[in-house]
């Protein structure tokens, strides 16, 4: 199970509801299998200024 899937079954991240319509509108990561990826996510999140 790839870790963002596991955060997800773990209620740790929330999705709201998508059509396979919406999916090229979702980002999508590249992720080497070494890295954690909610990492890169966290990295992102404090890089924004919003």
């Amino acid at each position: 199970m790839h870790a963002s899937t596991h955060l997800v079954a773990q209620g740790k991240i929330k999705l709201k509801p998508v059509t396979a319509a919406d999916r090229h509108s979702m980002p999508h990561y590249e992720v080497a299998e070494d890295v954690d990826p909610l990492a890169l996510l966290l990295a992102e999140r404090e890089e924004d200024e919003r």
